[in-house]
């Protein structure tokens, strides 16, 4: 009796094919789902991170000029060495050279009165030239009067003299300019030039601006340092924890004058450089920060001892 061959049973039948299809597509689809996710994910990561670059670039650059708010150069009720308007700060400082910029007495040798014209004195520099040059921002001060002057020209006179004139404008970064009232023969050696050295934030259209210098025009002489700014204001926070878009030294409050400031709040929004149609709709992304600086210099200023 012949035995029947058994027959091998090879492949796999329809229904185990369907069924592997239908779950190597689930796979698919979810491995395909996950990656776009994660795509997605990284694309909104870069785009913020952009923009949290951008902030951390403007809120260092803010903290270290504002620690330099008031070197060497004291706050008057009517005359802040910081400063907001609008969407602008303005900081003032005295430049180290190595050492502090000198003030400069003015001379009475060769003019009588102690003035050359109205946008004209003569200061006493002993020995050396002044440290002054054409361009230069420097206070012009008579006892607790004060101006802002930009420096057209410097010539020396005779007897270690120097002429120095400033442009005719009324205001130097909104700052009172000019002539100070009531500069006599008298006075006149009581009055002092020295230089300053400005920074001054500004918002122009959807850039951050930062100037060091002025053009001869007293516009501000800047450049970009941030773009995508949306917003940019400032507001002044005073000793009594109080907060102003600026100071009024002119009104009846004591405490809001420029030497009550404490600090400076800062707040900013940043827009994305770019944009990516599978975030946000395809919008550029924007992001708000705020900081906050009290500059040590005008806390010392407040704080300090008077000597004898």
């Amino acid at each position: 009796m012949s035995a029947t061959p058994t027959r091998s049973r090879a492949g796999y039948t329809l229904l185990e094919l369907m069924i592997a299809m239908v779950m190597g597509v689930m796979v698919l689809s979810s491995a395909t789902s996950l990656a776009l996710t994660t795509f997605r994910s990284m694309s909104g990561l870069q785009l913020r991170d952009a923009i949290d670059r951008n902030a951390r670039f403007i809120g260092l650059t803010l903290q270290r000029d504002l620690a330099e708010t008031g070197v060497d150069i004291e706050a008057l009720a009517d005359f802040g060495t910081l400063a907001v308007w609008n969407d602008s700060i303005s900081i003032l400082r005295v430049p180290y050279e190595p050492g502090p910029a000198q003030p400069y007495p003015l001379s009475v040798a060769n003019l009588p009165t102690g003035v050359c014209g109205l946008t004209c004195v003569e200061i006493q520099t002993g020995a050396t030239p002044p440290g002054l040059a054409v361009g230069d921002v420097a206070r012009f001060q008579l006892n607790q009067q004060r101006r802002l002057i930009l420096i057209n020209g410097v010539a020396p006179v005779a007897n270690n003299a120097y002429r120095v004139t400033f442009a005719n404008l009324p205001t130097v970064i909104h700052h009172n300019s000019g002539m100070l009232v009531g500069l006599t023969a008298a006075n006149a050696t009581s009055a002092v030039i020295q230089k300053v050295a400005p920074v001054i934030y500004w918002r122009q259209g959807t850039q951050l601006m930062r100037a060091s210098g002025l053009n001869p025009g007293g516009a501000f002489a800047g450049e970009v340092i941030a773009d995508g700014v949306q917003s940019f204001t400032a507001t002044l926070v005073f000793t009594d924890g109080d907060e102003a878009a600026t100071a009024n030294p002119a009104d009846a409050d004591g405490t809001n004058d420029y030497n009550d400031i404490a600090g400076i709040r800062v707040r900013a929004v940043l827009k994305s450089d770019r944009v990516d149609p599978r975030i946000n709709g395809g919008l550029p992304l924007t992001r708000s920060y705020e900081w906050f600086v009290a500059p040590r210099n005008l806390t010392y200023e407040r704080n300090r001892v008077a000597g004898p």
